[in-house]
């Protein structure tokens, strides 16, 4: 079963340093013996009132000697390294017997790791016969048990009132460890006091600095570029859609214009349509009016015309005008009445003009 709460430790050192073990192990042999270079190890075992000296390099381990902490010593570990070349290169360990340090194993909750040495330095009484103020100790996570959520932690310690004589007289003597390790065997712990460490190279810390402000130009470039793109795609865009709307507005005016056209187009229709024409009228008139029918007057205005005449049938004409397309709503304006001298009926009559040439359904 996958556990999400499962707390995720990474030994960065320890990748890197595997890492690159897997990488050199593609490297031919010969290749690798020059390009990674192992310094070697001259490990310090204290044998009486001296010191014994061992070499690890990478033709095996060989043993140096011994040599006191006197002036007779000093001459001999002199002569030692002038006879050994491969010496001025080697780390100097001191390897703490096991009467001269402590071993121990504990276990402590998963909370303790992130600050470790802090909560060792708490405990140190009561894990320990000492203080924290009276050991040099060091620690590591061995194991992490899950199940009980706790680590399993291995520390090793050597009281501050034995190392420090023993440093003293190392370093009077010209023998300069810089790490100090729990033996028998090595085991990779690191207990030197602080004052007796070597001053730190500062060229890594520069390298590791010149990374890091590499790496935030870069980081700052990833997520500044997709920014300044937007923003010439935002402005792109806000040019394009300008034009656009320049061209929109063109068009706008355009179509008011056509519809304007459109209408003023069709307000002359509808008046060519609804207009009768004077000539159709005339025509027309003459066409419905019989013969020896005289028109004495004819005013016409606003679509209506009134016609004054003489006709031997007056009556006949209201029915002969309202069969013609181009009258309508024709009626007597005044009674009929006869003229003595000619005979004929006089009669006023008026009538609607419509447009006789287009139906009057579709004039609407």
């Amino acid at each position: 079963m996958l556990k999400l709460d499962t707390q995720v430790n990474l030994d960065v050192a320890k990748f890197f340093r595997w890492w690159g073990g897997e990488l050199a192990f593609l490297i031919p042999e010969r290749l690798r013996k020059i390009l990674i270079r192992r310094r070697p190890r001259l490990f310090l075992r204290m044998a009486g009132e001296g010191v014994a000296c061992t070499l690890i390099d990478e033709t095996g381990a060989r043993e140096m000697g011994e040599f006191l902490l006197d002036d007779a010593g000093s001459q001999q570990r002199e002569a030692l390294f002038s006879g050994n070349v491969e010496l001025e290169d080697a780390e100097v360990i001191l390897l703490l017997l096991p009467e001269q340090s402590l071993r121990k194993s504990m276990k402590l909750p998963f909370a303790a790791e992130e600050n470790l040495m802090q909560v060792l330095a708490f405990e140190m009484d009561r894990l320990t016969p000492f203080k924290a103020d009276q050991v040099y100790y060091a620690a590591r996570v061995a194991e992490r048990l899950n199940d009980t959520r706790q680590i399993k932690v291995e520390m090793v310690l050597t009281p501050r009132a034995k190392l420090d004589p023993l440093m003293e007289e190392l370093t009077a003597a010209g023998w300069r460890p810089i790490r100090v390790d729990v033996g028998p065997e090595p085991l990779g712990y690191d207990l030197l006091p602080e004052k007796y460490r070597p001053p730190r190279n500062p060229l890594p810390q520069i390298l590791n600095g010149v990374a890091a402000g590499i790496f935030l130009l870069l980081l700052g470039a990833v997520l500044l570029f997709p920014i300044a793109m937007n923003k010439g795609m935002v402005e792109q865009l806000q040019r394009e859609m300008k034009a656009t709307s320049k061209v929109a507005a063109e068009v706008e005016s355009l179509k008011n214009d056509a519809e304007k056209l459109v209408h003023e187009n069709g307000f002359l229709q509808r008046k060519k349509q609804n207009e009768p024409a004077m000539v159709d009228m005339l025509e027309e008139m003459t066409k419905v009016t019989p013969d020896q029918t005289w028109l004495n007057g004819l005013q016409y205005r606003d679509r209506k015309v009134v016609i004054q005449g003489q006709s031997p049938t007056a009556s006949s004409l209201i029915e002969r005008f309202e069969a013609s397309p181009y009258f309508k709503n024709t009626s007597f304006v005044s009674p009929v009445t006869k003229d003595v001298a000619s005979g004929q009926e006089r009669f006023q009559i008026a009538t609607e003009v419509v447009n006789g040439r287009i139906p009057e359904k579709a004039a609407e």
